[in-house]
């Protein structure tokens, strides 16, 4: 009877195997139906465009995913994730600007990367690296490029060629991003051991170079410095290279260098708005690693972003790209080199909160208060937030 019960018992549990295995999904000529990896992004245009173009062809080259592409605004993304995530639904896959994944960082909502690159900018990559672990991959980004008008200066050798040649210098806005190649290679710095030191000897020397280049009439901040530059009324501009693009358009007779040329090869710049790939926290599961790689693999291959980089304005963050020969001209020559010698940051590093607080120092500077108090203020400030230790 023993022996009865275990034969109907081993029985069962065969025939619900068998039904467990009929119950996989199958295409329509029999074959398994391929796995579907949802991809959250933000682009746009052109650029949504190339990269449905891109996916496309990858389901061709791989029948066993699909690849299902959801455009979300950045002004929702965040919420519409958390909102996903906490019922444990949600894409594969983030594929957004680097403020909104490090916003579904804080809150948990992305998972160490499956697919980690061979190669890879160290600046970029670090940005996203927290205790160790990476949160995302670099995908297309921008960096700060010093722009002057060739049919009005030459090409400017070093800092004091401002005041010799004379010509205007306009700048959009005063902040560490777009300055941090000119601010660091003199000197700058915001913390040391992880203590704020935004009141450093450099950082006011540098404050007071731009307030006295300002009183004298050197040097202009305006909104509009681009279109100042653009219509000839500004020899000199600091912006993104992702502006050379319209300049061009425009036959602007323009050119750029990097600004670390003018300071001996010195300074670091951060990286300018910058596109990642990320990995949901719910989603990343072992059964679908695998699918997962097979994707991001696609998106990080140079052909890919560079199809994206140039339907839009942003650059790629892969070495790769730039190794191919017709690369190494133009911009993206300054782009590639830059990109070489960026400040490899970490994303949990200290800095990534001071820069703000030296922003409104250089603000309320230029405002009229005295660059000492400026950076004082905001020193007292780093203190509170991130203590003495």
């Amino acid at each position: 009877m023993k022996k009865r019960y275990l034969l109907i018992i081993s029985l069962l549990i065969l025939f619900t195997l068998s039904g467990c295995l009929k119950a996989v999904p199958k295409g329509e000529g029999g074959e398994e139906a391929p796995a579907v990896v949802a991809v959250w992004h933000t682009l746009t245009g052109a650029e949504a465009e190339a990269l449905q173009v891109k996916m496309q062809d990858l389901s061709k080259a791989k029948p066993e995913v699909f690849v299902k592409l959801v455009y979300v605004p950045e002004q929702i993304f965040v919420n519409r994730a958390y909102q996903a995530e906490a019922g444990g639904e949600g894409p594969e896959i983030f594929l957004a600007p680097k403020d909104i994944l490090l916003q579904l960082y804080a809150q948990g909502l992305l998972a160490p990367v499956v697919e980690v690159a061979s190669e890879g900018f160290p600046a970029a990559v670090a940005q996203f690296r927290f205790s160790g672990n990476l949160y995302a991959q670099p995908w297309l980004t921008d960096v700060p490029l010093l722009y002057f008008r060739k049919d009005k200066v030459p090409i400017p050798a070093d800092l004091t060629s401002f005041s010799i040649t004379k010509g205007r210098f306009v700048l959009p806005e005063i902040n560490s991003l777009l300055l941090s190649t000119w601010w660091n290679g003199q000197g700058g710095q915001l913390a040391k051991d992880g203590k704020p030191t935004l009141n450093y000897q450099a950082n006011l020397s540098f404050l007071q170079q731009l307030k006295s280049w300002r009183i004298s009439n050197a040097l202009q901040v305006t909104p509009n410095a681009m279109d100042q530059f653009a219509k000839g009324q500004a020899s000199y501009t600091i912006g993104w290279a992702s502006q050379a693009k319209v300049l061009t358009q425009l036959n602007i007779p323009w050119d750029s260098i990097p600004m670390s040329d003018l300071l001996g090869g010195k300074g670091q710049a951060l990286l300018g708005p910058t596109l990642g790939i990320a990995n949901s926290t719910t989603k990343t599961i072992k059964p679908l690693n695998s699918s997962i790689q097979i994707i991001e693999q696609a998106l990080l291959n140079p052909a890919v972003e560079g199809a994206v980089a140039q339907a839009g304005h942003r650059f790629p963050a892969n070495p790769l790209y730039y190794s191919a020969a017709d690369k190494l001209q133009g911009i993206e020559t300054q782009v590639n080199q830059v990109l070489t010698g960026a400040w490899p940051l970490e994303g949990g590093a200290v800095e990534w909160k001071l820069f703000s607080l030296q922003d409104s120092a250089w603000k309320n500077a230029f405002a009229g208060m005295l660059p000492l108090e400026a950076l004082d203020r905001a020193q007292t400030e780093a203190v509170r937030i991130i203590g003495e230790t």
